[in-house]
């Protein structure tokens, strides 16, 4: 069998043609393509001023979010004083009357108990306490009586006993006041 002579010659310069014309073709679509990159980045330097002008901007609204939570959680948690002192005021009954109240903390030590039952480690925390003082005038002896019942008063109210773990007689002591005889108290309201 005989093979047709073909020649080489066409066949070289065609394919040399599609090479030039493939790289040609590469070579333009890279220049579009770095003119397209260089114009972006003529844009991204012109607006990187407010970019970082904005950036910042976001910053300070990530804190200030971050403080108004925090303030949105305290004042969640807070006491309204005008709210508990007239809750303390519906719960007075008559003959009681308050002197004084004041608050106080306290760091309390605590003795953990180990697992075999003898003393382990030591943990404080802070005791919260309102203190109330006042005098109770009652007739027939019933002053021990009043204060028991506004005790119970306090506890009642929802208002009041809601922030409160409990209210404890811290003392009682009889003293005359002109011709009357008074008995003075103190009770002391442990916060949760």
């Amino acid at each position: 069998m005989e093979l047709p002579q073909i020649s080489f010659l066409p066949v070289v310069i065609l394919f040399l043609g599609l090479m030039v014309t493939l790289h040609l073709s590469l070579k333009l679509v890279s220049n579009i393509k770095c003119c397209s990159l260089k114009r972006l980045n003529q844009k991204w330097e012109a607006i990187l001023p407010e970019k970082k002008e904005a950036d910042r901007f976001k910053e300070e609204l990530v804190t200030m979010r971050g403080k108004v939570d925090a303030i949105d959680s305290l004042l969640q948690g807070r006491l309204s004083w005008a709210e508990k002192l007239e809750d303390l005021s519906e719960s007075l009954i008559p003959g009681v009357w308050l002197n004084k109240l004041w608050l106080e903390r306290r760091i309390q030590t605590v003795m953990r108990k180990g697992d075999d039952g003898e003393e382990g480690s030591t943990y404080s925390h802070v005791v919260r306490m309102l203190h109330l003082s006042g005098s109770v005038i009652a007739s027939g002896g019933e002053e021990t009586a009043a204060i028991g019942k506004f005790i119970r008063s306090l506890e009642r109210n929802n208002g009041f006993f809601k922030d409160f773990s409990g209210i404890e007689s811290a003392s009682i002591q009889r003293s005359k006041l002109k011709d009357v005889e008074v008995m003075n108290f103190e009770l002391i309201c442990y916060f949760k």
